[in-house]
């Protein structure tokens, strides 16, 4: 172990003896590893805490929201329809994956998750993953639309070869800000024994996304420039690591071969308010592909509401989840968005307001034959956004039952607005309002019917609820934002190619004692007993 002194070799054998004390053994999951049937991993949800009650505040959180969604959709457009032909149109990640698997179909684990929402960091869901050797802390934005997992990460400092950064450690925020100061937790690939640098000589470079090598250079590392969705740019190079996760048999275990970007310079909307980004997204390096291909191909998220308790808690979850089976439970075929790669998309197949379906043409669902057709799911945007040819009908709809109400106008963002104090629930006799149900069909007859604060956001400023709703004006995929998703448990399902859903309030997972159920389809099925895990 060069460079490190004898009296910090003897340090670091105490802390670990104690340490071996209070924990149990940690494992490495090699390829002839399988774990214990029923087993998983997992990180833990807290709740998001709510929308500031100052006026001025409120004002900017909406507003500092849905410049978060503009840049991340203008970005979106940018990487579209690049590779369009000869692409699959359902490729599913289990084709594309090289990696063995590992670990049987029972098995999990979860991360603890919580939601970010502050002006600051807007609409964004954080998970606490431990990474390196030692295992260190790192606060990442759960992001479904992303295959590249990035951390805040400090190299040292070798003249000519790499980027360095400055000892303050500045950040940058969008809308010329400039710098920031902020508390962060940086990765030191130096600290980390488990670390591996990808040079640009070799073969697993040239196939990995956001490459800027210039020549097969053994000395050169493998470097990336990503620019995403949201306005994010992070410059970095690759690497492989591990991360130490705990197995739902109470076991630590080591989680190799993680793509990690080592951020060396990151500038957009919210950079100054996290560690980095953990990718959910499809793609050979995604973290969710690797971590499920180790365990039962599957993973899934709770989103918490904006108004759950402090002391709420859910997961995100690697492995099969009894918490996503029960009454209720829709399914859908997982469609592989081919503009935008990296996402999970369904087949809408119409959309109902208070029970009535409405015209919206067929070709704004369809992903399989038109640019910018169908919907993907995006936990890192906030506010559902559609095309005109489905906003319209469907901003329309909900309007003729809030047309009563006084109009407010001057809201930048949201269109639709009204004066009106909004309790939650939908209904409020003193002012003849009823939010009417709100239905996304998908493929399969699954059915989607998010709660009424996730179709009109309340108090977006004191006294005023908007529909939640954006209008993309430049062309598509739609987006289902995490505001939409809200309350519901999520699965991505790779081995079977399905999306499992059904309504949960996120906040019941103990997953050690809890039974599955059957996947039910049928519209009555939707209206059923939510069943919570005990």
């Amino acid at each position: 172990m060069p460079g490190r002194s004898v009296v910090s070799i003897l340090l670091l054998l105490l802390l670990h003896g104690l340490l071996c004390l209070q924990l149990v053994a940690l494992t490495e999951m090699d390829d002839d590893d399988v774990m214990e049937d029923g087993s998983c991993m997992h990180f833990s949800v807290s709740p998001p805490p709510a929308p500031p009650e100052d006026a001025d505040e409120r004002r900017d959180y909406f507003r500092a929201m849905q410049a978060k969604d503009l840049f991340r959709h203008e970005q979106m457009i940018t990487m579209m329809g690049s590779d369009r032909n000869g692409s699959s149109r359902r490729r599913r990640a289990k084709e594309s994956s090289k990696l063995p698997e590992v670990m049987s179909a029972t098995s999990m684990f979860e991360l603890p998750m919580r939601s970010a929402l502050n002006i600051a960091h807007v609409g964004m869901y954080l998970v606490s993953v431990r990474i390196g050797t030692p295992a260190l802390p790192y606060n990442l934005v759960l992001d479904t639309a992303t295959d590249l997992t990035w951390i805040n990460c400090r190299l040292r400092r070798r003249k000519g070869k790499h980027y360095g950064r400055q000892s303050t450690g500045q950040t940058m925020s969008m809308g010329g800000e400039g710098a920031k100061e902020a508390s962060k937790n940086w990765y030191r690939p130096a600290k980390s024994s488990s670390w591996r640098r990808i040079r640009c000589s070799q073969k697993e470079c040239a196939v990995l996304p956001y490459n800027t090598c210039q020549s097969p250079s053994k000395a050169e590392s493998c470097s990336y420039f990503q620019k995403t969705q949201d306005g994010t740019v992070t410059i970095g190079i690759y690497g492989k690591e591990k991360a130490t996760v705990t197995v739902s048999d109470g076991r630590m275990a080591k989680l190799p071969g993680l793509i990690l970007g080592c951020s060396v310079l990151e500038a957009g909307g919210s950079v100054d308010a996290h560690d980095g980004v953990l990718s959910l997204g499809n793609g050979d390096m995604s973290f969710a592909v690797h971590a499920a291909k180790r365990f039962g191909q599957r993973f899934s998220f709770c989103l918490l509401s904006a108004n759950s308790s402090r002391d709420a808690s859910s997961y995100l979850t690697f492995g099969p989840n009894p918490a996503v089976m029960g009454p209720g439970t829709m399914e859908t075929d997982i469609l592989y968005n081919v503009d935008v790669k990296p996402a999970y998309g369904a087949q809408v197949t119409g959309v109902l307001v208070g029970g009535e379906r409405l015209d919206i043409p067929d070709e704004v669902w369809d992903a399989e034959r038109f640019v910018g057709g169908g919907v993907i799911l995006d936990t890192s945007t906030s506010v559902t956004s559609l095309v005109p040819e489905a906003y319209a009908p469907v901003t329309a709809a909900l309007d003729r039952h809030l047309s009563h109400l006084p109009r407010v106008y001057e809201l930048e963002g949201f269109e639709y607005c009204y004066k009106w104090t909004f309790t939650g629930d939908g209904v409020d006799p003193a002012h003849n309002v009823t939010i009417p149900s709100f239905t996304v069909e998908m493929a399969g007859g699954a059915r989607l019917e998010p709660e009424a604060k996730s179709v009109v956001m309340p108090e977006v400023e004191p006294g005023v609820a908007c529909l939640a709703f954006r209008k993309l004006l430049r062309g598509g995929p739609g987006i289902l934002g995490n505001v939409f998703m809200q309350e519901y448990i999520w699965e991505i399902d790779h081995g079977d190619g399905k999306i499992r859903f059904r309504k949960d309030k996120c906040n019941t997972h103990h997953l050690h004692n809890s039974r599955g159920g059957e996947v039910n389809n049928n519209a009555a099925a939707s209206s059923s007993v939510v069943h919570r895990v005990n």
